[in-house]
């Protein structure tokens, strides 16, 4: 029997840690399968998920910038992908792709377990409105948030999103607030429940904060979407914030894309001891 082909899609994609992870699921369930990285620029995307298919791949994940790009090219979304508007896991099922989104899944279970924070009924702060915060500010709301706030620097990104989650889930109040209104993310800190980090914004050792830390309430817990430990995240750990970073998301978006695929519980502790040992390196 022929060993299963996964992969993820992306461009660029020869960073993600996404293989060790899903390879070392894939050891523990004794599953003959590997997963690999392919680089597609956007204009080769049609073409690329065409050959995925055809070479008989049994699944991929789908990351920037193809996302949303990919929508198209699915033949059925899930409910929850079609609401949020993007896609990062495809699974090829009796002729037909079917696209889920995984994002907002990860980060509510990163944000139950790093910080027991229950999404239904809970006051979250979006620091950016890339893609993933898009899709996981869209799942919060559907799955209860009561108040969503987007601080982004271009308001018109941010009001998109905000109108997708009012159409949605007309029972979550939403906001919309610009970077430079100091007063107006102020108050909404001092009410948030959790503030997620999303701008790229500590990818590289020298970009500046995203945000002075000095203005984030001190005890009020910070996701950070970046993996890693960033300068951001220390300077908060120093002031008394409760800090996680975007591991755990990785982690959980990866375990509910493997249970889509093989229709197997994910050997969590396995794929969290390969990111473990990934991220000491």
């Amino acid at each position: 029997m022929g060993k299963d082909r996964y992969a993820l899609i992306g461009w660029p994609v020869a960073h993600s840690a996404s293989p060790l992870m899903q390879e070392a699921a894939f050891k523990a369930a004794e599953l003959n399968a590997s997963y690999e990285l392919i680089a597609v620029p956007p204009e080769k995307l049609p073409e690329a998920v065409l050959n995925l298919k055809k070479e008989g791949y049994s699944g991929w994940n789908v990351t920037v910038p193809h996302k949303e790009k990919v929508l198209p090219l699915i033949d059925i979304l899930d409910g929850e992908a079609e609401k949020i508007g993007s896609v990062n896991t495809i699974l090829p099922r009796q002729g037909k792709l079917w696209g889920y989104s995984t994002d907002g899944y990860g980060l509510a279970k990163a944000l139950e377990r790093n910080f027991q924070l229950q999404t239904p009924g809970a006051d979250i702060l979006f620091l950016g409105t890339g893609g993933a915060a898009r899709a996981a500010a869209v799942y919060a709301a559907m799955k209860g948030a009561s108040v969503i706030t987007l601080v982004n620097r271009t308001l018109a990104r941010a009001e998109a999103v905000a109108e997708n989650i009012r159409r949605i889930s007309p029972s979550c109040r939403v906001q919309v607030l610009s970077l430079s209104d100091q007063r107006g993310v102020s108050v909404a800190m001092r009410h948030a429940q959790v503030l997620i980090h999303s701008t790229s914004l500590g990818l590289h050792p020298q970009d500046p904060l995203p945000f002075p830390p000095s203005e984030i309430p001190s005890g009020l817990p910070v996701f950070d979407m970046i993996y890693g430990t960033t300068p951001f995240q220390q300077i908060l750990q120093q002031q008394g914030n409760p800090v996680a970073s975007g591991w755990d998301m990785l982690i959980y978006q990866g375990c509910r894309s493997f249970e889509l695929w093989t229709g197997l519980p994910a050997p969590e502790q396995a794929m969290r001891q390969a990111l473990t040992n990934h991220s000491k390196c």
